[in-house]
């Protein structure tokens, strides 16, 4: 309701402009102006436009939306490389850096020399392990010849006191055993032995065959006594029958008394004494043969003991140079079991002389640079430096598991460096040339499965100012690969199927 002002008195009523409004009045009598309530009516004519006007943006727009398309793109993160690998150049030994020939960033052709190392430790490394060889060679020699009872070869000025005196023991319990064995077979000259082994089997058999001498005369004197007292014991017993016959045949007379009996008695105490000497020379004859027989057991004693105590002193000697030999084959194992790791050192070392100077594998630029100065001591499980090949860059990047769906190598893809703003310097435009076949596991920078992918680039540089800069390798970048055509509708619909989901999934 709205109050306007009234007409003067006397006056009709004049309609409204817009003639939208109809204007009633009353006179008054008792005031000129006076305020009256008035309804203003819209014309439907507007509201109708309104309507057919959001009627006609949301057909347009829904219909736009169903038709228009646009490019779905899937994101990537990487960074530029060489379409070559880049070359990690590592010594293949270790060394000290004698002089560097490169600097960062320098451009090398492949067989350019890079750095070279001192020789003179290596050298002297090798000269020493060398000497060390030829002393366990020459030592491993000798107990080889000693095992095999060869006295020719020379002892080892480097071998040590106490193996020179093991081999000059067993060298001598050989030499022993010898002599013998000269002495078992009975060789009484010892042609085969040394002069000294000679002269000790010449006293050996001198005085075995004393002792033999002794024993033997012993011997023979025994036998001569018992052919002294059998021949005592034969007259004896003559004399012991001539006696009996006259003691029985003057028996009859003393019974008779045609002699006395006296001499009867005399002549039976002749016969008693003479029994008593017969009985006393058949004892002195078992004596003397009991005695020679031990005097020939004690003949024959002598060189079995004689034996006997050789082959006893050769099994001991036998049993020394056992425990010799098992000596010297061990140290001959250890010697040889260190020969192998000498030997290895020294084709290590060879073969680090063979290298003292790396050259560039490959075509490139140095990157990496670590050792930058003489001094530097290089291994062989780290690279010196690197070689960036001068290849074309490609962009490598990696795509998440959720978008790898619809990727597929000859995509356009948008490679945006991230050194150079997208809104001021744009992209550079390339295709999709490789996927890997098999995802990457989460580490530590990326915290998700994901797709290795080479992107080929349409340009290597990119315009600055109108002028071009060169794109350069390790440049990170961002990468938006365009997979399909898809209608703005669907961003809605999607947008709604999510909102359903989360509905339907929702506690």
């Amino acid at each position: 309701m709205v109050r306007i002002p009234s007409s003067a008195p006397g006056q009709p009523g004049q309609p409204h402009p817009n003639g939208d409004a109809v204007l009633s009045t009353q006179p008054s009598r008792q005031a000129e102006r006076f305020d009256k309530p008035v309804i203003l009516r819209q014309s439907p004519r507007w509201s109708r436009a309104v309507v057919w006007s959001i009627v006609g943006v949301t057909v347009a727009t829904l219909g736009w939306a169903c038709l228009a398309k646009f490019e779905e793109a899937v994101p990537a993160q990487g960074k530029l490389e060489p379409k070559g690998m880049v070359q990690p150049v590592q010594a293949p030994v270790g060394g000290v850096v004698q002089a560097v020939y490169v600097q960062e960033g320098q451009a090398v052709q492949a067989g350019d020399r890079l750095l070279s190392f001192d020789p003179q430790a290596t050298q002297a490394q090798l000269t020493s392990l060398e000497t060390i060889r030829t002393k366990l060679q020459q030592e491993n020699a000798y107990y080889r010849s000693q095992l095999a009872d060869q006295g020719d070869v020379a002892i080892p000025e480097t071998m040590a006191p106490g193996m020179v005196q093991l081999t000059s023991n067993r060298a001598a319990l050989v030499a022993e055993n010898a002599l013998y064995r000269a002495q078992l077979a009975g060789d009484a000259n010892g042609a085969s032995l040394p002069p000294a082994q000679r002269e000790r089997l010449q006293a050996a058999n001198a005085e075995l065959n004393s002792r033999l001498s002794i024993a033997q005369l012993e011997v023979d004197q025994l036998r001569r006594q018992l052919t002294q007292t059998q021949a005592q014991l034969a007259n004896a017993r003559e004399a012991l029958r001539v006696n009996q016959d006259i003691l029985v045949r003057i028996g009859p007379l003393a019974e008779k008394g045609a002699i006395g009996e006296v001499p009867y008695l005399q002549q039976e105490q002749e016969v008693n004494n003479r029994q008593t000497e017969v009985n006393r020379l058949v004892e002195e004859v078992q004596r003397l043969e009991l005695a020679i027989v031990q005097a020939q057991e004690k003949f024959n004693n002598t060189q079995v003991a004689s034996q006997d105590d050789l082959q006893k002193r050769i099994a001991a000697n036998d049993n020394q140079i056992a425990n010799i030999d098992s000596q010297l084959t061990k140290t001959i194992l250890e010697n040889d079991k260190r020969l192998q790791e000498v030997e290895s050192q020294i084709a290590q070392l060879q073969q680090t002389l063979q290298y003292q100077e790396l050259s560039a594998p490959v075509s490139g630029k140095v990157f990496n640079l670590k050792a930058n100065q003489p001094g530097y001591v290089a291994n062989s499980t780290e690279p010196i430096l690197e070689i960036v090949p001068a290849d074309a860059l490609v962009a490598r990047v990696f795509i998440t598991n959720r978008d790898i769906g619809f990727v597929q190598e000859g995509m356009p893809v948008d490679v945006r460096i991230d050194s150079f703003p997208y809104s001021e310097f744009g992209d550079v435009k390339g295709t999709l040339t490789h996927i890997g076949s098999d995802a990457l596991p989460p580490d530590e920078i990326h915290p998700q499965y994901r797709f290795p992918a080479d992107v080929t680039l349409e340009d290597q540089v990119i315009v600055i100012n109108g002028q071009p800069v060169q794109l350069q390798s390790g440049m990170s970048l961002s990468a938006n690969i365009k997979t399909r055509p898809k209608r703005v509708i669907m961003i809605f619909f999607d947008l709604f199927t999510r909102k359903i989901d989360s509905l339907r999934t929702g506690r």
